[in-house]
């Protein structure tokens, strides 16, 4: 154990950076956060909110043939470009090679350890003023009772670990929990033992702890480079460069353009997601999850967030209006109380997306100052602070908590700018 670093830089003011630097201030390093842009202005700070214990890999049996009907299908809750790039080819192919049984349960097993803390890890938070959750769980609603059973009932396999669904709820009763549901024939349940929040106060809560810790953040200053310069990690960024004992690239899907300079590729690419506010009507009174149109709806700030979509188009943040006017298709005849009129708010931001559905948490291959904590899919806010933990671990060089190897960042590592060597047809055909 190397005890606790006298300095280190945090690449990256989402969640995931700024969990990462909380754990390392607490570990006694001194820690600057650069950011490209302002704290929490990527994925983090409009998502859906949702602190779960379901986390699950999104490649699964089933979803290669599930994702491609709702492609197909008019405004799906999916939405890939027919023009696809070679890495593109070559993620979606390897994303395909995930969905056995066996890689997802593996995955899952995976998922369900590192965040098996979450809930103690988001109570010391709130306990250090960083953050209040909701507790009040999520309903989920389905458009028919027999999508709302069979929704249950995947919930109800699911291993003791994550949450228990309640009992379906139809009509009356339904709309007793949140009366501000419309629409025939909706059924659901509430899934008591989730938790939500407003995503934009964590963002706010998280910084003014790392702060009133002593951390620097440093905003505006966009990293090109993490290197390693004899006993130190040096980042270079368009304001200048930070020299510190170690570096921690959290930059979400801008974690690739650096570790790419280093000489390695994660594999990722960045899946948007759309979210934006409705005004009017009367407070909902938890989470609202939409299961057939995978959309959630949440009170934030006196008004609704609506978030869903997954959007690959090959670009990071373009703004396409008709992932929003889908998503208003979807939810409004569900939620009439709203004023539809006021829409605000419209936000896109890319999602850390990884072939096999889990994150990258670890030491950057052949690297024992650089780590790197991104890739977390969907499951961002629920395991942020799990996985600063777990970065502090490392950094400090203490075991972790958890078993960190499927989550490696070499597993789908390339050399970048390695060539290929030229082979003969009898060799290529070998």
């Amino acid at each position: 154990m190397r005890g606790a670093p006298r300095s280190v830089v945090v690449v990256g003011g989402g969640l995931l950076g700024l969990c990462c630097a909380y754990y390392l201030l607490e570990a006694g390093a001194d820690v600057t956060v650069v950011e490209r842009g302002k704290v929490g202005d990527g994925a983090s700070r409009f998502n859906a909110g949702m602190v779960t214990t379901c986390v699950t890999p999104l490649p699964a049996p089933g979803v290669v043939r599930d994702g491609v009907a709702g492609i197909l299908g008019r405004g799906g809750a999916v939405c890939v470009s027919p023009l696809l790039s070679a890495g593109e080819v070559r993620f979606f192919t390897r994303f395909a090679g995930f969905c056995s049984a066996e890689r997802y349960e593996r995955g899952f097993a995976a998922l369900l350890e590192l965040n098996r803390d979450c809930y103690r890890l988001y109570d010391g938070l709130e306990q250090a003023g960083a953050v209040e959750l909701e507790k009040n769980g999520y309903l989920v609603c389905c458009a028919s009772a027999a999508s709302a059973r069979a929704c249950r009932e995947e919930y109800s396999g699911m291993p003791p670990a994550v949450g228990r669904p309640g009992p379906i709820l139809e009509g009356a009763a339904l709309r007793e929990e949140e009366p501000a549901l419309g629409g025939d024939g909706l059924a659901g349940f509430v899934h008591l033992d989730e938790r939500w929040v407003d995503a934009a106060t964590l963002v706010d809560g998280l910084e003014r702890a790392v702060t009133q810790a002593g951390g620097v953040i440093v905003e505006g200053a966009r990293v090109v480079a993490v290197e390693e310069d004899g006993a130190h990690a040096v980042a270079r960024s368009s304001a200048g460069s930070v020299r510190a004992d170690f570096a921690v690239i959290a930059a979400g899907v801008w974690s690739e353009d650096i570790t790419r300079a280093a000489g390695t590729r994660l594999g990722m690419l960045p899946g948007k997601g759309y979210s934006f506010s409705v005004g009017g009507g009367e407070p909902l009174r938890r989470l609202l999850y939409f299961d057939d149109a995978h959309v959630v709806a949440l009170p934030a700030g006196g008004r609704v967030r609506i978030a869903g979509t997954m959007e690959f188009d090959g670009t990071r943040d373009a703004f396409d209006r008709r992932r929003v006017e889908a998503m208003i298709r979807a939810v409004r005849p569900l939620l009439p109380g709203l004023d539809w009129s006021d829409v605000g708010g419209e936000w896109v931001a890319p999602r850390p997306m990884t072939p096999d559905g889990l994150p990258v948490i670890g030491a950057l291959p052949g690297s024992q100052r650089v780590f790197v904590a991104t890739g977390h899919n969907m499951l961002g806010l629920t395991l942020g602070p799990s996985t600063g933990k777990a970065i502090a671990s490392l950094v400090c060089g203490a075991p972790p908590d958890v078993d960190l190897r499927a989550f490696a960042p070499g597993r789908f590592a390339r050399r970048a700018g390695r060539r290929r060597t030229r082979r003969t047809p009898g060799e290529a055909r070998a």
